[in-house]
């Protein structure tokens, strides 16, 4: 049974938006009363690099899949946190990002979903739920299609199908995103809905936590697979009704970068499929509300 709940250019210049706001915590970093997570970082020696991760908690697994250009230490900390007292959560850096490494000279997102397939192999996952936000989301696509039954819930959060029928933001949002003398704020707020920074003070500690490294050669990677995964006949539109496993999407109905109606294609792709909307939800609404995604991800996975 199905239940609703309440191009290319706009992720290239994502880009520029991440790593602003990886700027704007610089100074955050280097503030030794900021508390790092005290998790151990292993390690994954694969083809071509290696492949950092963390775990938190235990019992079920859940693999969390980070947006582009994004290293492991972005997840919100209160979200996190709710959920390693219900599951083990692997949060990992992709392949040359943050304390992973690449050395190969190119890659696809369906080469990132590889990773995440060595990585339950190394583990001993036969069985998981799937996380994925933005990009992580096409990554989490990618994974379903070529190893569904390693997927035990699919949860795509803040993302589209891709190929060449992704429904852009609006002309005012793609001229922020293109602007490379836009101001750092200017930039952020896109993450968030008007006004939110002014009505919610504790959002300046969003990301004091980030502290991992950039590697800016690997984000252009990134965006290349990206391209690849938006261009004609890319994509999961043509797999996603293949999905058997139940499948939650959620997302912001205000969401500036990804729009709401990228989600609602999903469910309409996706037999199996549930369909949230938070109301006042931004792109970056794990950090608005992280106490109502985790309780809808633990609902669903349970």
């Amino acid at each position: 049974m199905r239940t609703v709940f309440a191009n290319n250019k706009i992720l290239t210049h994502i880009l520029l938006l991440c790593l602003i706001i990886f700027a704007s915590c610089s100074s955050n970093q280097k503030n030794k009363n900021n508390k790092v997570d005290e998790e151990q970082v292993s390690f994954l020696e694969i083809p071509d690099g290696k492949i950092a991760y963390k775990i938190y908690g235990q019992g079920k697994p859940l693999i969390m899949c980070m947006g582009y250009s994004g290293n492991m230490d972005m997840w919100d900390v209160k979200l996190i946190n709710i959920l390693k007292q219900k599951y083990k959560v692997i949060a990992f850096d992709y392949r040359g990002m943050g304390f992973s490494t690449n050395t190969d000279t190119t890659f696809l997102i369906k080469t990132l979903a590889n990773d995440i397939n060595l990585l339950c192999e190394h583990l001993k996952i036969n069985k998981a739920a799937i996380f994925g936000w933005s990009m992580g989301g096409y990554v989490a696509q990618s994974f379903t299609i070529n190893y569904p039954d390693k997927v035990d819930k699919l949860i795509l959060h803040a993302t589209d199908f891709g190929g060449e029928n992704v429904i852009n933001p609006d002309n005012n949002v793609l001229k922020i995103l293109s602007d490379t003398s836009a101001a750092s704020k200017e930039l952020i707020s896109i993450l968030f809905p008007e006004n939110w920074f002014k009505n919610h003070p504790e959002s300046k500690e969003y990301f004091a936590h980030v502290h991992e490294p950039l590697n800016h050669k690997t984000i252009v990677l990134q965006d290349k697979a990206i391209t690849k995964w938006l261009s004609k006949n890319g994509g999961a539109a043509g797999h996603l009704y293949q999905f058997k496993m139940p499948v939650l999407i959620i997302s912001g109905d205000v969401d500036a970068v990804v729009l709401y109606k990228n989600s609602e294609n999903l469910f309409d792709s996706i037999p199996n499929s549930s369909l949230i909307k938070i109301k006042n939800g931004g792109h970056g609404l794990m950090y608005q509300y992280p106490n109502e995604l985790a309780n809808y991800i633990i609902a669903f996975v349970e």
